[in-house]
């Protein structure tokens, strides 16, 4: 970074001049000093918010793609919901189609993240190069994603299971047994009658030994069939998955199916005690739209979430505590030289710092938690350089750099992502390494005037790769799926505007030193991982206290 800022130093001193310094700051940071013995107070608001993702295509490149659109589907099925694939695979025995994709209908998924960041500093200028700066957040976070299940109503061909539902509970339960107890009777009289049938002086058993085989794989079909249904349905006393086929649906009508050819072939054995009609208790309501809420809070489903989407987060965020010092300042680290003084110009800073993490991290029981900070501790550095050029433009140009430390969080693991949300995972105690964070920003910086500016910025940012290394608190294998999210950069320009009394106060003809400045951040490209595609605002004002005059 001090190489960076000494070419720019070198390649402006190369140009000898006269005209005048710059009088209004822009966006961004740059390498003005604050005098000594004087302090500048800052008020600001950022205003963050996107809807959509910067994520990585098929081809290897990087698409823009609308937050959530990984979940969208036209049936939510085990591609969404993977613990469902017990379920689906239960089915297909019972109905005997290996086709079956059980499906509990659309799903449209939009996402939104708004961010409210009131970040609220003062700074200290201790000599005429060295100042000290506290910046503390306060953050607002809310996730207004919005889930919506099978919008149209029929586009599911399975519902909740009735045996979970507390009015249909006991008699659903009730009928899974009384179809497994049948089935339960008529293999274990089949399977005695075989036995019987084994002695050559038993008699009666002439179909028996004529169709052995049939009757050994007649019993292997009811047992499989069996299986399926506690898999599915449940038993008298307990439910099976969440989800069951529609009672009035074809694939439930190819369950009664499989029921009554079980029966009959038991009868041609003489065993007969399964029920005309016999089936386990299909589904009689399934999921509306609103039904993501039910499901994540339904203990069936195992998910453990206490919320999804539609949530807010509000406290402070990472504390900042900096020291710039002034490595050279062609202006001599005078303002009133700065602001009046015609000349061509050129001044670096070199900023470190510690980020107190004191946001907290991610919640475990929320996937569509927006943190309001990243909660890790991390050294800071930032170097910044800026060119007074001609009579109105100059420009800045800043490298910054956080490296956060390593430290230990509580983790859903695997990593979520928004394809995974409904994946299977476990909480546990993760020693989280976060990639360090690179930015680099250029902005170019035109006075109108001693009271008005106009200034721009091009930034390229660079997450590196984050790593998360737990273990499953049930299992000593530890979980490796899917624990880096990677290094991921967007590029991003922005566009502001400033008003500054600091040159009029300076020739005694304004009661206060202040600085208003606004400026708004678009995203232009991302790559690498994914990363959000925010669009931000921000507006400050600083006040400054000793400031000198001439």
């Amino acid at each position: 970074m001090l190489a960076f800022s000494g070419v720019l130093l070198a390649s402006t001193a190369a140009r000898p001049g006269t005209v005048h310094a710059q009088t209004v700051a822009g966006l961004g940071d740059d390498a003005i000093p604050l005098p000594k013995g004087s302090k500048r107070f800052l008020i600001s608001g950022l205003w963050n918010d996107w809807d959509a993702v910067y994520a990585p295509s098929a081809s290897g490149g990087s698409n823009r793609r609308p937050l959530l659109g990984a979940l969208a589907t036209s049936k939510a099925g085990v591609g969404t919901f993977p613990q469902l694939a017990s379920a689906e695979a239960g089915v297909r025995t019972l109905t005997g189609q290996s086709s079956f994709a059980l499906s509990l209908g659309a799903l449209d998924a939009t996402g939104e993240v708004r961010q409210s960041i009131a970040p609220l500093g003062v700074s200290l200028g201790l000599t005429r190069r060295l100042s000290l700066r506290l910046l503390v957040p306060y953050v607002e976070s809310r996730d207004v994603s919005q889930l919506l299940l099978n919008r149209v109503g029929s586009t599911a061909n399975v519902g909740m299971n009735p045996a979970y539902v507390a009015a249909t509970g006991a008699t659903a339960r009730a009928t899974n047994g009384a179809v497994l107890s049948q089935l339960d009777l008529a293999r274990t009289r089949l399977a005695a009658e075989i036995a019987r049938c084994a002695s050559t002086t038993a008699t009666g058993c002439e179909t028996i030994r004529a169709n052995g085989a049939a009757a050994q794989a007649l019993l292997l079909r009811a047992s499989a069939t069996r299986t399926a249904i506690v898999a599915v349905y449940g038993n008298a006393t307990t439910g099976g998955a969440p989800v069951v086929p529609i009672a009035n649906g074809s694939a439930q009508a190819a369950v009664r199916t499989t029921i009554a050819s079980l029966r009959t072939d038991f009868a041609a054995f003489g065993v007969t005690n399964i029920a005309e009609g016999a089936a386990p208790a299909g589904a009689s309501t399934v999921y509306g739209p609103g039904g993501i809420t039910g499901i994540v809070s339904d203990t069936a489903w195992k998910l453990g979430y206490s919320r999804l989407g539609n949530t807010r987060r509000a406290g402070i965020g990472d504390i900042d505590l900096t020291a710039s010092y002034l490595i050279f300042d062609s202006f001599q680290a005078d303002q009133v030289r700065r602001l009046l003084t015609p000349s061509r110009g050129v001044r670096s800073m070199l900023t470190a710092g510690w980020r107190f993490g004191t946001a907290g991290a991610d919640r475990t029981d929320d996937p569509f938690d927006v943190p309001i900070g990243e909660g890790a501790n991390a050294l800071l550095v930032r170097s910044t350089t800026d060119l007074v050029l001609t009579r109105s433009f100059w420009m800045s140009a800043t490298v910054r750099a956080v490296k956060p430390l390593s430290d230990e969080i509580a983790i859903a693991l695997p990593v979520r992502n928004d394809a995974n949300v409904f994946d299977a995972f476990s909480v546990a105690q993760a020693t989280r390494s976060l990639g360090t964070r690179l930015e680099l920003e250029v902005a170019p910086r035109v006075s109108i005037g001693q009271f008005f500016g106009i200034s721009a910025a091009y930034l390229v940012r660079r997450w590196g790769a984050d790593r998360y290394d737990g273990a499953d608190p049930t299992s000593d294998a530890p979980l490796m799926r899917d624990n880096e999210v990677p290094s991921r950069t967007m590029q991003a320009a922005a566009f502001g505007a400033s008003f500054s009394t600091l040159a009029s106060y300076v020739r005694g003809r304004s009661r206060f030193p202040a600085e208003i400045i606004y400026s708004h951040t678009i995203p232009v490209a991302g790559s690498g991982g994914t990363v959000a595609s925010s669009t931000s605002d921000r507006l400050e004002l600083r006040v400054y206290t000793g400031f000198p005059r001439r």
